[in-house]
């Protein structure tokens, strides 16, 4: 027995090492300097000398993600890469130090930021799953470059303005930007952390402490002060309050969100489990109809609102629900939903795909 049980440990540990030896740790680091000329505020260089070596960093991490098997396997295109290497890593100033001379000084800013392949692989994986989750990163990656193009044009303005009003105009412009861009890191911030927790039915997510939630709603108030049309952080903001309980605040956020964009499906669909959830089954309906008429194949939506027409004893419409979301492949990457839809066409009395497969055999 002595022998069995130390062949399993010896077992049981060959595996952990062999796992670990396959993930690594990656630390990459990018430095920036920004020399400031006669319109420049030592506050402006410094916040635009972050933001480049932010993005600077990012670019190398986005260079070495694409060389990970993962990413081979996936087939993800560049434009992805570039996508969920901002909206997974964080990035943090490690240094920074004036130089240059009297004249003309210059402010110089190290980032970093770590890669763990075993969880960008795993996080990855995630919003491969989910269309909504994806389409959220790509959307703002696009602003980061429009933002990226805008600070630019403006520095290069600023830096050729002779006329003391105008580049006062000219700062102004810079700094709202800058603004925008630093409310989008806070949010990132945010989201890297929350995002996999808050995805929806397949219990991957895990679970979030009070702290993490009070921790959150703090960084993403204060990002909504500074930048009230942030979407994606009332979106978040929705998410981390309907954890806490306050559902009322949640639904304001969301209401909020979709006045700033009304075609984003991602807090329809948030809105809708949330309506759901507090028993407003034909409201939710309404934000699950008009989620599926822009993404017909988001399998969460499906569930969802097979889910509500049973709530609401209507077992016929479940059934085709369920059976829509059964039948497709991807369901298989969902076994708690899958079990659930399972059962409920039990109740409902309809027939499974499989075996009305099998019955036409027959």
């Amino acid at each position: 027995m002595k022998k069995l049980f130390l062949l399993f440990a010896i077992l049981v540990m060959a595996t952990l090492f062999s796992h670990a030896a396959l993930a690594e740790i990656k630390i990459i680091e990018a430095d920036s300097a920004y020399l400031l000329g006669d319109n420049d505020s030592k506050v402006d260089a410094r916040r635009i000398a972050v933001q480049e070596a932010k993005r600077k960093a990012l670019e190398l991490a986005g260079a070495y993600v694409e060389s990970l098997t993962v990413v081979k396997n996936h087939q993800l295109t560049k434009d992805e890469v570039k996508a969920y290497t901002a909206g997974i890593l964080e990035t943090e100033i490690v240094s920074e130090q004036m130089g240059g001379t009297t004249e003309r000084p210059e402010i110089s800013i190290k980032a970093r930021c770590k890669i763990d392949t075993d969880i960008l692989t795993a996080q990855i994986g995630r919003y491969r799953e989910s269309e909504l989750l994806e389409e959220q990163l790509e959307a703002a990656s696009r602003e980061n470059d429009e933002l990226k193009k805008q600070r630019d044009l403006l520095v290069e303005q600023l830096s050729a303005e002779k006329d003391k009003a105008r580049a006062e105009e000219t700062r102004t412009k810079l700094d709202a930007v800058l603004t925008k861009e630093e409310s989008n890191d806070d949010t990132t911030r945010v989201w890297a952390g929350l995002a996999p927790a808050f995805e929806e039915g397949n219990g991957a997510g895990r679970e979030l402490g009070q702290a993490d939630l009070d921790k959150s709603a703090v960084m993403l108030e204060r990002v909504l002060k500074t930048d009230p049309r942030n979407q994606r952080a009332r979106h978040l903001l929705a998410s981390v309050y309907q954890r806490k309980g306050d559902h009322a605040a949640a639904e304001r956020e969301l209401r909020a969100a979709l006045q700033l964009h009304p075609s984003n499906p991602a807090p329809h669909l948030s809105l809708g489990l949330l309506l759901k959830e507090r028993g407003r089954s034909e409201e939710a309906l309404r934000e699950f109809h008009f989620v599926e008429r822009l993404r017909p194949h988001n399998l969460s939506v499906v569930f969802h609102a097979g889910m509500t027409f049973k709530d609401l004893g209507r077992c016929a419409r479940a059934v085709q629900y369920f059976n829509r979301f059964l039948k497709d492949r991807r369901s298989v990457q969902y076994p708690r939903m899958r079990e659930q839809a399972l059962v409920i066409v039990e109740e409902c009395g309809g027939d499974r795909p499989g075996r009305q497969r099998r019955a036409r055999q027959l």
